[in-house]
């Protein structure tokens, strides 16, 4: 009896000693970075080998990117560390090869510049990347003639409203290829330079203010952020200004940012890995349905019980915040290996007390494109006495009209497949969540009481996390940007969780 109990005793002691040494090692894993030892290392060719290794190891094992798209990137994080100095040279000629293959955000988009086309027309028979790759050199080659002259005239009303002219000239393009016929030439180039046009919009809007503000980087170099060799679907991580404010100049501080960078990317695996188990044991082992099968299933003959349309809502929504971590954290991640210690995209927003919070937490860089272009546009100019109303307005700006526009503008194509009115007609779900967020946000920022740790771990650390969470699971209900389901089916399916 004593025996078998010191044995268990024995046995306690080692599985104790081993998640210790556990724990230091993440401990050690996690400040590596502050890390004088490391950060020795890190700044040694060995060390810059080992860094590099192991962030392509890992960018490769993540699967987040294509692996054209991997082997660009990996090249040019390898020149940006050979010449530190010329990074900026680099990054901007690798983002215009870049450009120039892939110059469209989708594939839907891709798939569009292929058939638009006559078929009598000498490039429909043409590979597609023979058909748009001219096209996006002259795109390119505009840009940087608009962009001098943007840069000689800064006082010119149309680089003062920069992005006014732009959305000016973007919907003469929309207003010029409605009116061409589909069987000519011209109809296939203009909507072609629309579709390239739409994929780039707020890339090409942080261009030109980055351009208006006068710095020191040349309009060449602009020229290869018009979409970065790390965007591919992605929104921009703000403009070139923003990235240089976090550019790290000392070999210690440049070090310090590769080392976070790896750490980053080690963490976005484990994301994507982890969401992969996930998917195979819901799909594959369990058999659940994605939230829109749910959706239509519920809609039609079949239906599921409520308990397993919560648990499908549940699931789709911490599988989306999983893999968006994933992407999100990986295009970080390849920021900083090339020198630039930008925040993170997503930053625990599962640990949000209020909707604004979340908001901010989740995706920050959308945020702050909707805030940039749209709240402040807002803020700094209605409502200046009435300062709730003020920014009440802003925040409808941003959250609804904002979004709305990128959502569109990533459809554009459609207007030429189905119209304008059966396009924006597609969009009703996605007003509807948008009108939500709006209205949510609204109130979350001008909310009078905040959670306080005095009001106690249920009303301080539990229900308001509930409460944001909940409220996200089920506006993503409306938040698909297709029409894979109709809006009465989505209500349908809402009232259905609700026992309606």
């Amino acid at each position: 009896m004593g025996s078998a109990t010191s044995t268990q005793s024995a046995r306690a002691a080692r599985s104790l000693q081993g998640l210790g040494k556990l724990a230091q090692w993440r401990q050690a894993w996690l400040g590596m970075d502050t890390n004088p030892r490391v950060l020795a290392l890190a700044q040694t060719c060995y060390g810059k080998i080992l860094i590099y290794a192991g962030f392509v190891l890992a960018l490769l094992a993540g699967r987040q990117l294509s692996l054209a798209a991997s082997a660009l990137i990996a090249l040019t994080v390898a020149a940006c560390i050979a010449a530190p100095h010329r990074k900026l040279i680099i990054m901007a000629a690798s983002g215009a090869v870049y450009f120039c293959l892939r110059p469209y955000r989708t594939q839907q988009q891709i798939e569009f510049s292929e058939r638009v086309y006559p078929p009598e027309f000498a490039m429909a028979e043409l590979p597609a990347l023979a058909s748009y790759t001219p096209l996006a050199i002259a795109f390119l080659a505009i840009f940087y003639v608009v962009g001098r002259l943007a840069s000689r005239y800064p006082r010119a009303l149309p680089v003062r409203r920069s992005l006014i002219s732009q959305t000016v000239v973007f919907f003469a393009l929309l207003v010029v290829g409605g009116a061409l016929s589909p069987t000519t030439a011209s109809y296939g180039l203009i909507w072609s330079l629309i579709v390239m046009m739409a994929a780039s919009f707020f890339f090409l809007a942080y261009g030109m203010a980055d351009i208006r503000a006068q710095g020191d980087v040349r309009t060449a170099i602009h020229v290869g952020f018009v979409r970065p060799f790390w965007s591919g679907p992605s929104i921009p991580f703000k403009g070139l200004s923003y990235l240089r404010k976090f550019e790290a100049h000392e070999p210690a501080e440049l070090a310090a940012v590769r080392l976070r960078a790896l750490k980053l990317i080690v963490w976005a695996t484990m994301l994507a890995c982890v969401c992969r188990m996930l998917e195979a044991g819901a799909y594959d082992m369990a058999g659940l349905p994605t939230l829109q099968q749910a959706i239509a299933d519920t809609a039609g003959a079949s239906s599921y019980g409520i308990a397993l349309s919560w648990t499908v809502l549940i699931k789709a929504f911490l599988f989306n915040v999983i893999s968006l971590g994933a992407l999100v954290h990986t295009l970080v991640a390849v920021i900083r290996m090339c020198g630039y210690g930008i925040p993170r995209g997503m930053a625990r927003p599962l640990t949000a007390r209020s909707i604004a919070e979340f908001w901010n937490r989740y995706l920050f860089y959308f945020k702050e494109l909707l805030v940039d272009f749209f709240f402040y546009p807002a803020f700094v100019r209605f409502f200046k006495k009435w300062p709730r109303l003020r920014i009440a307005f802003a925040t409808f700006c941003a959250a609804f009209v904002g979004n709305m526009i990128f959502s569109i503008l990533s459809q554009v194509h459609l207007f030429a497949d189905i119209g304008p009115l059966k396009t924006l007609a597609m969009f009703d779900s996605y007003a509807v969540y948008a009108l939500a967020l709006t209205v949510a946000l609204i109130a979350s920022q001008l909310a009078s009481r905040r959670p306080r740790p005095e009001d106690g771990v249920l009303r301080y650390e539990i229900l308001p996390r509930v409460t944001v969470i909940g409220f996200f699971c089920v506006a993503q209900i409306f938040s698909d940007e297709g029409a894979h389901t109709s809006l009465a089916e989505r209500t349908g399916f809402l009232l259905h969780l609700l026992g309606a």
